[in-house]
């Protein structure tokens, strides 16, 4: 046996089958940061880092503890980091918080604060030429609405189509307009690079665009996984080269849901999970799934409903925002979204979910071996596919095909690891890195027994690549019996 990387102890854990095959994503908050472990236990899979809470020694503090909790569990856990992103917000407006009122009449300006309560400071900039009459501004989440009628010197004049109250700070969209605001901000810049040292293995990049955004965040950071969070309605027209400037994609609900219009967000969210899987690319579904277990013990039934049509939906992974960041039962709302995931994939109606049929713009011998392995897979009813793989790319690809069962991988580099750690049906296991296929089928059985992810007898799927250890050259299957003879001749 030779490997050129050490293995760590996740090859000793023992395999969870209570575990979900869909992801579960925590926020570590205040509320978690101590409680890791117990949320191990109870199913997470990747920790979300959100850098626009807490200075840079909170969040160094807590990938330090979920890297040493996952290693105490032996258990593979991603981190995901987000940056803020051009946050768009109101200056101080006058007295601090004011009443707008239907047919009233207003003057936007790019200022940090202003006096005349018919002024509305716009604590940003990008906005003064490209946003044209007729667009509509929504302010405070969408409380209120105006409409642009005309541009007065250096103010927008705009009249409120639907009154409320404002307050400093709040958020502001611009749900018509193709803003030009940078991406990323200088902020972000220092989040990347905060990233980077931490050895960040997802960065989810907020107020994505257009494609060209994610390609500046890319050269900034070559090693990370990219998360596009599709959180404004021109994202949508520019879906198909953000896809292909992204590895993954967030459903980023809560400001999603205020550029859209309510009704029609159900409807985005099923268009963007089936875009993100058809491209190939893994899908998070976010923002308020269990939100009430902010501060009850338990979920509503909308929650429970809305958690499993996300899952039907074919989403990768389900987050969890403030219910674990701040709230009173962290680690109980991880529970009860492990238990809805489990219960839908036990169901007749998940299991019949359409596949992805073969992606003709990706005609490798990787992706038609790993479409091989998912048809036999069925054909045969084999519930495990043993996959090696350097990069994580064939198991990517088989994950996009929704095998029924379990797609384990086996890979020898910790990078590689994490970065499957989000892919629905993925069991990441950390192994060895063999100089031949039959010293590396035989390894994988003693991993895969020793684990109790496997057991003598049971037939599998072993997917590979010859010769070992070459990234993207995956090119065998082999229909196996775990104890059964390794050696080809």
């Amino acid at each position: 046996m030779s490997t050129s990387e050490p293995v760590l102890n996740y090859a000793s854990a023992r395999h969870d089958d209570a575990r979900p095959a869909t992801k579960i994503v925590a926020t570590i908050g205040p509320a978690s940061e101590d409680r890791v472990i117990a949320l191990i236990d109870a199913g997470m899979a990747v920790a979300r880092i959100n850098f626009s809470h807490g200075v840079d020694d909170d969040h160094r503090r807590r990938v330090e503890k979920v890297r040493t909790a996952a290693r105490l569990k032996g258990q593979p856990i991603g981190v995901l980091a987000d940056i803020q992103g051009p946050k768009l917000r109101l200056g101080q407006i006058a007295g601090g918080q004011a009443r707008l009122e239907a047919g009233q009449d207003l003057r936007l300006v790019e200022a940090a604060k202003s006096n005349d309560p018919a002024v509305i400071p716009l604590n940003f900039t990008g906005f003064r030429d490209t946003v044209m009459p007729q667009h509509r501004v929504l302010l405070a989440d969408a409380a209120v609405e105006l409409v642009i009628v005309g541009v007065d010197g250096e103010f927008l004049v705009a009249r409120v189509q639907r009154g409320g109250i404002i307050a400093d700070r709040k958020g502001v969209h611009f749900p018509d307009s193709l803003l030009t605001a940078e991406l990323p901000t200088a902020q972000d810049r220092k989040h990347i690079a905060l990233a980077q040292e931490l050895c960040i293995d997802f960065l989810g990049v907020s107020f994505v665009s257009r494609a060209s955004d994610l390609e500046r965040i890319r050269d900034l950071a070559p090693n990370m996984m990219l998360v596009a969070k599709i959180e404004r309605r021109t994202a949508l027209d520019d879906l198909r080269g953000i896809l292909e400037a992204t590895d993954g994609v967030m459903v980023a609900r809560g400001d999603l849901g205020v550029e859209v219009n309510l009704e029609h967000l159900p409807l985005v969210q099923k268009h963007l999970i089936a875009e993100s899987v058809k491209a190939g690319k893994f899908v998070i579904t976010a923002t308020e799934m269990l939100e009430s277990m902010v501060h009850a013990s338990r979920p509503t039934r909308a929650e429970v409903t809305d958690v499993a049509n996300a899952v039907l939906d074919g989403t990768d992974a389900v987050m969890l925002s403030a219910e674990t960041a701040v709230g009173q039962h962290p680690v109980e709302a991880v529970r009860a979204m492990a238990r809805i995931a489990r219960a839908v994939e036990t169901s007749p109606r998940y299991q019949q979910l359409s596949r992805v049929p073969f992606r003709q713009n990706e005609p490798t011998f990787s992706n038609a071996t790993a479409l091989a392995a998912a048809q036999a897979a069925e054909a045969l009813k084999i519930k495990k596919v043993i996959c090696f793989t350097e990069t994580g790319n064939t198991v990517r690809l088989l994950s996009r095909y929704r095998i029924a069962g379990d797609i384990i991988a086996l890979t020898p580099s910790e990078r590689t690891l994490h970065a499957m750690t989000i892919l629905s049906h993925v069991r990441p296991l950390l192994c060895a890195r063999e100089t031949s296929l039959e010293d590396m089928l035989h390894e994988a059985q003693t991993v895969l027994v020793q684990s109790g992810m496997c057991a003598h007898g049971e037939e599998v799927i072993f997917v590979a690549g010859v010769p070992p250890g070459v990234a993207r050259s995956t090119n065998v299957m082999k229909l196996h019996r775990i104890g059964e003879q390794t050696r080809f001749q």
